[in-house]
């Protein structure tokens, strides 16, 4: 048999195992949801979209509706659906409502310590046994276990004010993320109003090749700290990825929308801030970072130091 067949064949066969545990993969996390909860996140889901797409298509055709009447009325739908969407995205409030009233705080600080330990471990994953209280806890503030917006592959903690319970006065490091349309993140029609902000973020775009109907998902690392309301968070990064503005933890948890104008800043459209589909503040518990005095001082020569400089204890 010639060689390039043989290349050939070796690449179908390795195209074929590599869908064969991708197909696993997706039967495994299938199993890890409940049936229940499947229906609710794809209902919660398909109602957002639509809510989203009706209030985007009254904005784009409301100048051209002549009669004030009709206008009023199509603006009184638009801000309707986006209370309705925006009340949706507030379930987070209600369900740390609920486990409070349900399990008391003491309850739940036992299940959070395994949280807190599994997100300590590395890329270890969860810490076994995992009972079935623990399993849902981790699926709402453990980053590689939550099945929708909040997912990413490293060991986070979603901050928020449950969590800021249990985390209070733990040394972290903190990330902030967002989830947001390609389409109005990356558009050929619009300029960015800073490009030295939105330059990283566009070009790593670029290298993914992404889809027009994909969502982009991102996090932003920022600084080694302790964990309490008074904090300020990082939430406008420049080229080179490096902090240049922040906010107090509390206005961040408590006023997202200051969090969003903020963000949308950073990737150079200040119009994003609406359109955001989630953001978050994560932390890495008592993860350190060793710096030298020298790469602390560059800021061009930081960012790659930062990044694959640093150690667990």
């Amino acid at each position: 048999m010639p060689r390039p067949d043989r290349v050939r064949l070796r690449r179908i066969k390795r195209f074929e195992r590599l869908n064969t545990i991708t197909a696993q993969r997706q039967v495994q996390i299938r199993k890890s949801i409940s049936a229940k909860d499947a229906k609710a996140v794809s209902m919660l889901k398909a109602l957002r979209f639509r809510l989203k797409e009706l209030h985007d298509t009254i904005a784009k055709d409301v100048i051209y509706v002549r009669s004030v009447e009709r206008r009023k009325a199509l603006l009184e739908i638009a801000y309707f659906a986006n209370a309705v969407r925006y009340d949706a995205e507030r379930l987070i409030a209600m369900y740390e409502q609920n486990m409070l009233q349900n399990y008391g705080i003491d309850a739940l600080e036992k299940h959070f310590k395994q949280l807190i330990e599994s997100a300590k471990a590395g890329m270890s994953g969860i810490v076994k046994p995992v009972d079935s209280l623990t399993h849902e806890l981790a699926r709402h503030y453990y980053a590689p276990m939550h099945p929708t917006v909040h997912h990413f592959t490293a060991n986070m903690l979603r901050l928020t004010d449950l969590t800021m319970q249990f985390l209070k006065d733990m040394k972290a490091e903190f990330y902030t993320g967002y989830k947001v349309d390609l389409k109005d993140l990356a558009s050929p029609f619009t300029r960015v109003a800073n490009v030295l902000l939105q330059l990283a973020e566009f070009l790593e775009l670029l290298m993914r090749k992404k889809g027009r109907r994909e969502k982009v998902r991102k996090k932003a690392r920022g600084h080694y700290g302790i964990v309490h309301y008074d904090e300020p968070v990082h939430t406008i990064v420049d080229v080179n990825l490096i902090p240049v503005d922040e906010l107090p933890l509390n206005t961040i948890l408590g006023n997202t929308y200051e969090f969003a104008r903020h963000k949308a800043m950073s990737l150079g459209k200040p119009e994003l801030a609406t359109k955001f589909m989630a953001l978050g503040v994560y932390i890495i518990p008592e993860r350190k970072v060793f710096k030298k005095e020298s790469f602390e001082r560059d800021a061009l020569l930081s960012y790659t130091f930062r990044v694959r400089k640093h150690t667990y204890w």
